[in-house]
This record gives C-alpha cells, structure tokens and sequence, in this order.
C-alpha cells in the first residue's frame, strides 16, 4: 500500500450568486457567444456568472442514454461550449481601457481632468500614419474640442491614441502597463472553484504599439472578471476585492467550516481625485446626450456609470464590451459591478449596453 485517505463526509456549500440574477443573467447572454459578471462592489461576492453557449451538465451522466450523442456533440462545438468566456475567455478591451489610460494620464500630472484636445475624424501624429476616430464610420461629425472627462464619455479615439503615444514618450514604455497592471489586468484574480487564464499586458515597443494601447487594442488580452474586478474598485474608492464564490459550507450536523469574509487583494494606484474624474466621465457616459450608452441606459431610473468598448479582432467583426456600476446606495440591495463581452457582437454601445 502506497497511502491511504479515509473517507470523509461531504458538506453543504452555499454559493454567492443569486439564483434569480444568474437566470435573468443567462437569459441575457442567450443566444450570443460571450459572457457576462456581477459582482457585489463592496465585498467581492459573485452574485451571477454567465457563458454562453452554455450546456447541460446531465450530458457527463453516463446513465443518460442520450449521453453518447449529444456529449460528443458539446466537446466538439467549434464554438468551444465548455469554454468558461467568464473566466477563461481572453479578449482585448477596446475602449473600456480607456479609463486606464485616462488614469495613467492624470497621474503621469501632464495632465488635467480639464487638459483639451480637438477630437477629429483621424489621429495623425506619426508621419504616414492615419487612424480614423470610431465617428466617421458612422457619418457623425467630428466630436470637436474635449477636455479629457468629456473624452471618456465620447470615447475619442484621437484622444486617447494622443495620450498613449505621449506617456510611451515622456514616461516610459512600461508606464501605461504597469498602470494596467495595478488595476489587476494580466494577472489571475484569486477566484477558486473555478479555472482561470490570466490574460496579457504587454509593453508596446514602438510608438505604433503605443498608440493602439491607448485604446485598448494590440496585443493585450483580458477577461470579464478581471474588468469587473477593477470596475468594482472604481465603485467602491479604490479597493480590490478578490472575487469569490463560496458563501459559507456546513457539515452534515450543521457545523460552520467557512464563512464568507471580504477579501482585499490591494488598492487601485491612483488618487480620490483621479478616481473622482474617472466617474465623472462614466457617469457621463450615461446621462449625457452625447454619451456613446445615452440612448441604451438613460431611460433607467438608477444611477449608473459605464464605458462602452468596441474591440477590433483577426478573428471577425469586432468584441462589443459594456462595463459599469450602479451607485444607488440602498440598504436592501447592494450596489453591483457588471460586464457583459459579447464575441464578434459590433458595437459594444449597440450590444453590450442593452445587455447590461
């Protein structure tokens, strides 16, 4: 005999999410491939956590007679259905980083929450190079002068491939990555019971690299619930919390071996004030007419902030990506992270944000 473990008896485990929430949350995501996370702001807690396409576990029962079939069916769907988009799916950001970058910005102190620049239809600070701003495929006029809170909301590109391009200059190649970094991107997060990859920040080498990172493009990879993390922690003033899914496990004659305890993994790397410009533009993002999820949240009578992202791919039409919180402030319902990614869904302010 080589070694030896008893048995032990199995214990009762209570998990976070919301059994009303995951439904409406799966509902949501039907018929899309792609993902969608809430998280309890102030605590980490994992009230929903949706994949889509989903599957049904009763297909592993080899006692199901239509096991064989439809098992084999699911683990070889192109579409990769035992795939945890959640957790597992690696994506860029698109513009959602963006509040990175503006983050990265105001704590470089190169600039303001009011620092302006004129958003036209195309970028073009390196010589023979022209990216266009999201606003001339879509036959708007140019956005115009906008300090850097009203470039969040507008999501100007031109804005945002300037500041890119400006911090690899002035601060270094790895500035605006670490920055990323310290909002928890490219590393796991902590959270058990469940497989997780941990995504990619890389350094942009070149000012080209450096632009597309201003934007949230590139080669850089990331989950849903890293974003969720980090957009919780914008939320809450600051504070990290490792997700989790466990609220408490039991034994068979009622004795508590867990209880759930928040979790803080650390702190965002930016001041109240460049938090306080942060939701500004978000909130923004929202209530303004010009804000890109206006017309998709603005009926909603809850205080809401966001960031749409749109994310260009090789592998189709782009990554749609809403996230946001509420800030509602109730003592029966607590105030929640969400991030809904949609894979090659378009515009994440005609996708996503409806999700959300």
């Amino acid at each position: 005999r080589i070694s030896q473990a008893d048995p032990v008896l199995s214990q009762s485990i209570t998990t976070t999410i919301n059994k009303d929430l995951q439904i409406q949350t799966q509902n949501a995501i039907s018929g899309f491939i792609g993902a969608a996370v809430v998280m309890e702001v102030d605590s980490g807690r994992i009230l929903a956590m949706a994949s889509s396409p989903s599957f049904d576990p009763n297909l592993f029962d080899p006692n199901n007679a239509n096991s064989e079939v439809l098992l084999d069916k699911v683990l070889n769907d192109k579409n990769q259905t035992l795939l945890n988009r959640a957790t597992q799916g690696q994506y860029p950001l698109g513009s959602v980083f963006k509040i990175i970058t503006m983050a990265a910005a105001l704590e470089s102190n190169l600039y303001t929450p009011d620092s302006s620049y004129y958003c036209g239809h195309y970028f073009e600070e390196l010589p023979g190079e022209r990216f266009e701003d999201w606003t001339l495929e879509k036959g708007y006029p140019e956005s115009g002068e906008l300090t850097l809170v009203e470039g969040l909301m507008r999501s100007c590109n031109p804005w945002f491939y300037h500041l890119g391009l400006d911090l690899f200059r002035k601060m270094g190649a790895t500035y605006l990555s670490d920055m990323a970094r310290g909002f928890g991107l490219g590393s796991a997060t902590g959270i058990e019971q469940v497989a997780e990859d941990t995504g990619l920040i890389p350094d942009p080498k070149t000012d080209g690299d450096a632009v597309q990172q201003g934007i949230g493009q590139g080669e850089m990879l990331v989950t849903p619930l890293q974003v969720v993390r980090f957009i919780a922690a914008i939320a809450n003033g600051g504070t990290l919390y490792r997700p989790q899914l466990i609220q408490n496990m039991t034994t068979s004659t009622g004795t508590t071996t867990f209880t759930f305890v928040p979790q803080v993994q650390g702190s965002l790397p930016v001041s109240p004030s460049t938090l306080e410009a942060i939701r500004e533009g978000m909130g923004l993002v929202v209530t303004s007419r010009r804000g890109t999820a206006h017309d998709a949240l603005s009926g909603l009578n809850i205080r809401m902030y966001g960031k749409t992202g749109t994310a260009t791919n090789s592998t189709g039409a782009p990554h749609a990506w809403f996230a946001g919180y509420t800030d509602m402030n109730k003592a029966d319902k607590p105030d929640i992270a969400v991030v809904v990614l949609i894979e090659n869904g378009g515009e994440g302010s005609e996708i996503a944000a409806p999700i959300f």
